[in-house]
Parts: structure tokens; C-alpha cells; sequence
């Protein structure tokens, strides 16, 4: 508890919320159209059942890969190098994040257009527990690249709790807002998924253990600060522009929380 209130740990907190957010909209995007087979009350109530056990489900998925994660000692070795459950959690956190992320950046740009099937979701039969079984999956299922990718960007994880906590509420509240904005300017989208390949090959060098290289973190966070400053001016001298249309699924008018 003593780390929460570190300059480095309150200072990963807004990249952290920012990348939870940017990240996290495919899932609230992906929930509302769930929802939307369901009457207005029941929607309302699917909606606050998710936001809750959303965030239960990452705290809980926190608490039991941060206990891992302090498990250091020695399982095997190769070639005379030391591998503990600490090393193959990060290998692996940061292999899956490189493959989901690259893969997610050829599908925004060059894939499928996802609305076509969230439309045919939409018109399947609306039976509440179906649907809620439903959502729970595909959030559990979206909740893997922002668990990894604040483990990858903080050491703290009372930081990644709250920023967690932040980046749900704030999907909750302005989601129809955030997805409209992200699909008006699709770059701030892939510089998101751009730095979690950086994330990636940094949790991946950590779990190799290659000592001659060491990144501390502060430079990734200001990478970011420096990347979405410079889009924001691009934003202001460009606003004739017309952006890139990423092959992403977007919130349907009305269909709000």
C-alpha cells in the first residue's frame, strides 16, 4: 500500500486509465449490442450486472496473477538460467499480448467488417440469463489484454485496480461518446495497439531475464505522452481531413446504457 502513493505509481496511473479505456471500447461496443435484444428495464439491469461483475472479475484476475507473479523461486533451468512461474507468466503475458495486438491492428485496417455478424447477434432470441451468460464470457474474454497490459505497465496493483475501476465507469458513462470519437479519428486506436506491442516486448524481455537490456518504465509512458500529444496538434491542423475508417464495430444510435 505504501507503493500507491510513489511519483512513479501515480504517474502510471493516467496512461494506464487511458490505455484501459482506448482498449476496452470493443468490449462495450460488443456489449451493447448484446444488450440491445434485451427490453429497456432488463437492459438496464444486464448493464449494471456486467459494469459490476466486470470489475470484480479484474480485481479477482489482479489479485491472483499479482500472488503469482511474487512467486520467484526456482522451477527448472536452462542452460544454467533460473526459470520460476514469475518468468513464464511475463514470457507468456507478453507473447499473447504481441500476437493479439498485431493481429488486432491487420484486422482494423484490413479485415472483415464486424458489424454484419454484431447484427445478425442482435436479432438472435433475448432470453436474460443467455444474454448475461454471454456477456460474461466475451468480457471475460476481452478483460485479458487490459489485465496484461496493466500488469506490463504499472508494478503496482492497487495503481491497476483503480485504473480499472476508473477506465470502467468512464466506458459505462460516455461509452456512444468515446466510440464515436475513436471512430472519428482511428489513429489514437492504433497508437493504443501500437504501444501494446511495445508493452509486449518489454514483459517479454523481462521474463527472459535479459539483463543487458533494461527499459524502466517511465520512458514507455512518455512515448505515449509524447505520441498523443503530437495527434492531438495533427488533429487541429488536419480537421479537413477525412480519417481511415478501421474495420471496427461501432454503438448503434439509441442504443445507450
Amino acid at each position: 500500500m505504501n507503493t500507491l502513493f510513489t511519483p512513479e505509481a501515480l504517474f502510471s496511473l493516467i496512461p494506464l486509465t487511458l490505455m484501459e479505456i482506448l482498449l476496452g471500447i470493443d468490449n462495450v461496443i460488443f456489449v451493447s449490442i448484446i444488450l440491445a435484444r434485451l427490453n429497456k428495464e432488463e437492459a438496464k439491469r444486464a448493464s449494471l450486472l456486467w459494469m459490476i461483475v466486470g470489475v470484480v472479475m479484474r480485481i479477482l484476475f489482479l489479485f491472483v496473477l499479482g500472488n503469482l507473479l511474487k512467486t520467484e523461486h526456482e522451477l527448472f533451468a536452462i542452460v544454467n538460467h533460473s526459470v520460476s512461474l514469475k518468468d513464464l507468466i511475463m514470457l507468456a503475458g507478453g507473447l499473447f499480448l504481441l500476437v493479439s495486438s498485431t493481429l488486432e491492428i491487420h484486422n482494423k485496417l484490413e479485415g472483415e467488417d464486424p458489424n454484419e455478424e454484431l447484427e445478425k447477434q442482435k436479432n438472435k432470441p433475448n432470453n436474460f440469463k443467455a444474454i448475461m451468460l454471454q456477456i460474461v464470457l466475451v468480457d471475460m474474454v476481452f478483460s485479458i489484454d487490459g489485465i496484461v497490459t496493466a500488469i506490463g505497465m504499472s508494478n503496482s496493483i492497487y495503481i491497476m485496480m483503480i485504473a480499472i475501476f476508473i477506465s470502467m465507469t468512464v466506458m459505462f458513462v460516455f461509452a456512444p461518446k468515446i466510440s464515436a470519437f475513436i471512430h472519428k479519428h482511428p489513429t489514437f486506436k492504433i497508437l493504443a495497439l501500437s504501444f501494446l506491442v511495445l508493452i509486449a516486448v518489454l514483459l517479454v524481455i523481462e521474463g527472459v531475464h535479459v539483463h543487458e537490456i533494461e527499459i524502466p518504465k517511465g520512458y514507455i509512458y512518455f512515448a505515449m505522452a509524447f505520441s498523443f500529444s503530437i495527434e492531438i496538434i495533427n488533429l487541429n491542423i488536419r480537421k479537413k481531413n477525412k480519417p481511415v475508417e478501421l474495420h471496427e464495430a461501432n454503438i448503434i444510435e439509441g442504443n445507450k446504457f
